[in-house]
């Protein structure tokens, strides 16, 4: 069997969870079929979206230059200049059937070429990225974790990818833009000239559910202060509505004071406990009236009382700046930010139309977590062609450990080092360990050398220690020195190879408690705590540290892991169905 397996990026350059597998599912295929790998590099010196003939030791490779040159955001999933380039490998390598791991930088196209070449398209769900557009973890740097899906906040997100212009750039839109005297400013459309918080993650944007509408939103969890310098002749009203997120209310801790400053002056200031008062479990509304032709703004919470910030993320809802004069008439047409959200939503209304287009030719979709199949089923995806199927792992070298300690001594983590992992929330709670425990940390350095030196800059623990990069053949050789690993996650992932990888080595997991790390530890193998929750986290690696026997307990509870070889006899048999399916 012809078997071309289709991914994003790939090794030795991308070390990460769906490169590995890719890589060890098409070394096993290759024993017994003929196999070729896809993917796009980004090599600035080669020309761009060139095709690239290589050899990754037994399988044929196809390198697809793409140097991200995009001009518009429908570039980043239906590329013509790709798919020219897609038809060509087909034509070379001419499949039989077609495993596509990830399209990112590459295009939905080839759905389209393979259904009208008859070959069968399985695809597995690795990510988001087929309904997130901004790299597929639901999760932006600044704003945080994006629970559901709103394709107003995904356009704002959009705007952050480098090499496009997601607006409508010189057209009517951008034209009517412009008129911002006609319009409120929507401060969530604008960045803050400054931000103060104790840790960046406390401030983000968000949507919130006010007067039956979804409102965008800026999230502060306090202490954070956001500065806008404004300029608006004639005069202004600032207004809004504040309220504690509807999550904090039946936790412990104290309220927040949401206070409004005008050129440094007070001039709004309101305390919220909804946690005592049933009253202010409603928005409170905002409204502040303001002379001045140029002013700053800052909006202001705190804890209240200031010494229990438990539990306390504030937002500011609909926050927004209206012409003194045009304030009294809520009537009045928006131009100023309507034609740019207009703009962006509708471009991402239109991805997401692809995106399921897309996946009614898609003959079989595989979901390697519970969790993530049910997302693309809500998603709009047919139920009947989303399988679960988790991976298959190689089990050679791996030992289940049998001498544990009784407690927890060596805790682990190993993971890119980028934000969305949540390593700086697992530093924040390993200050709380005594200085005889360990965290050895295993990941590239050079990723994200800005996130790499604020983690660096934040170490007080002498336990911690940053090893660099780990060989996956020497994983089973790390994670045997290890009594835990932490897996710290702050987007919802899917089903983490290094989760299984501890299973196998008998290791027990912390894990935070996000899309499928919930079903990997439902019958045992580790402890689960509130995802970004710093001060749970540390509760939970306090309780390995000194309760006896605890950590031998979880190991013995840890599941089964599949084999690789198992796992592609199922492939082969989906491959084989399909196959048989299409007449093949």
């Amino acid at each position: 069997m012809r078997i071309l397996q289709v991914v994003h990026d790939f090794l030795p350059r991308h070390l990460a969870g769906v490169e590995i597998y890719t890589d060890m599912v098409s070394r096993r295929l290759s024993v017994d079929h003929e196999v070729a790998i896809l993917y796009s590099e980004s090599v600035p010196e080669a020309e761009n979206y060139s095709l690239r003939r290589g050899q990754h030791g037994p399988v044929e490779t196809f390198e697809l230059v793409n140097n991200h040159d995009f001009r518009k955001l429908e570039e980043t999933y239906c590329n013509p200049q790709v798919d020219a380039r897609l038809r060509e490998a087909l034509d070379e390598f001419r499949p039989e059937v077609i495993h596509v791991q990830h399209l990112l930088n590459l295009s939905l196209g080839l759905v389209d070429e393979a259904r009208l070449r008859g070959i069968p398209v399985v695809m597995t769900l690795h990510d988001h990225w087929l309904s997130c557009a901004n790299g597929g973890q639901r999760f932006h740097r600044q704003w945080g974790r994006c629970e559901t899906l709103d394709a107003a906040r995904c356009g704002s997100c959009v705007e952050t990818i480098r090499g496009f212009d997601p607006g409508d750039q010189g057209g009517l839109l951008d034209r009517l833009s412009q008129l911002t005297e006609v319009g409120p400013q929507l401060l969530t459309e604008r960045q803050p000239d400054s931000r103060q918080s104790q840790e960046p993650s406390y401030i983000y944007r968000d949507n919130y559910a006010l007067d039956g509408e979804m409102r965008p939103t800026w999230v502060a969890h306090p202490p954070a202060r956001l500065t806008f310098r404004v300029k608006n002749p004639g005069g202004s009203v600032f207004l809004s509505s504040v309220s504690l997120h509807p999550e904090t209310f039946s936790k412990e801790g104290g309220g927040v004071r949401f206070t409004v400053a005008v050129d440094g002056e007070t001039r709004f200031s309101k305390s919220l406990d909804p946690k005592r008062q049933r009253q202010d479990r409603v928005p409170h509304p905002v409204k502040v009236e303001i002379d001045s032709d140029e002013f700053e703004l800052e909006l202001i919470t705190e804890a209240d009382p200031p010494d229990d910030a438990s539990y306390c993320t504030g937002g500011w809802i609909y926050p927004r700046l209206e012409a003194a004069r045009t304030a009294a008439r809520p009537a009045a047409p928006r131009l100023a930010s309507w034609p740019k959200r207009f703009t962006q939503q509708r471009r991402i209304q239109q991805r997401w139309r692809a995106v399921r287009k897309m996946a009614g030719q898609v003959d079989l979709f595989l979901a390697p977590s519970h969790y993530l199949r049910d997302e693309f089923i809500r998603f709009g995806f047919d139920s009947q062609k989303v399988e679960y199927s988790d991976y298959g792992f190689l089990t050679e070298g791996f030992e289940r450990r049998d001498d544990l300690p009784e407690t927890a001594r060596v805790f682990a983590f190993v993971g890119s080092l980028v934000r969305h992992k949540g390593l700086h929330v697992l530093l924040e709670a390993f200050e709380s360990l005594p200085e005889d425990a360990e965290l050895r940390v295993c990941g590239a350095l050079d990723y994200d050398l800005f996130y790499t030196n604020e983690l660096r800059n934040r170490v007080q623990h002498p336990g911690v220690q940053f090893l660099g990069p780990v060989a996956n053949d020497r994983i089973p050789e790390f994670l045997s020195g290890a009594d835990c690993l932490v897996v710290p996650s702050i987007w919802t992932e899917n089903s983490p190879l290094t989760i299984h990888e501890a299973f196998l080595a008998g290791v027990p997991v912390v894990a935070s408690r996000l899309g499928g790390h919930v079903g990997l530890l439902a019958d045992g193998g580790g402890l689960l705590y509130d995802g970004d929750d710093a001060a749970d986290l540390a509760r939970t690696l306090n309780r390995l540290y000194t309760e006896p026997g605890l950590l031998r307990e979880l190991a013995e509870t840890s599941p089964e892991v599949k084999p690789m070889d198992f796992h592609i006899e199922e492939l082969i048999g989906i491959y084989r169905r399909l196959l048989d399916g299409a007449g093949g």
